[in-house]
């Protein structure tokens, strides 16, 4: 049986974007949310307020990609009912630093978003790309990531290099 992909739902309220994710929040579906994200932003969105209650996993990719809309565009994110052990993992990456956590109690506040619909995997090129800047993004922003990730980072520039026809 394949594993779930990712499923997003959004709903806007002002200059803020209420985005609840289900599923798999990992690297085939980083490219789907980046091109969202940047749409809402082009739209004057400069606040995320991401429902995670329903999240199975987020992988480095994904997060790294988070950082770097924060780190690189001065957006901010808020985690909305994440589970523990996605918690975990940002703090493990050093994400959970550049993000707030809106309280529980906050949930009356939440606006409710659109039906969910899948977040299309990207093309292979578009997949390494991202996971190649977000990789970046972690290990520029805590030093312990580098060893963690550096062999990763370099297996995708390589890979991309080859994708795109272009010398490693």
């Amino acid at each position: 049986m394949p594993l779930p992909g990712c499923k997003i739902s959004l709903g806007v309220d002002g200059d803020t974007a209420y985005i609840r994710l289900v599923g798999r929040a990992a690297a085939e579906s980083t490219p789907a949310f980046e091109a969202a994200v940047q749409r809402l932003r082009s739209a004057g969105v400069g606040r995320f307020v991401l429902d995670l209650s329903e999240i199975l996993l987020m992988d480095s990719g994904f997060s790294g990609m988070i950082s770097g809309f924060v780190r690189d565009s001065g957006v901010s994110f808020a985690l909305h009912r994440p589970p523990q052990r996605i918690l975990d993992t940002l703090a493990d990456h050093g994400v959970l630093e550049l993000v707030t956590l809106l309280p529980t109690a906050d949930a009356a506040g939440v606006t409710e978003t659109g039906p969910a619909e899948d977040l299309a995997p990207g093309t292979r090129a578009e997949v390494l790309r991202c996971c190649l800047e977000s990789h970046r993004t972690l290990m520029a922003l805590k030093p312990e990531n580098v060893a963690k990730f550096q062999m990763v980072e370099q297996y995708l520039a390589r890979e991309l290099a080859k994708e795109s026809g272009t010398p490693g």
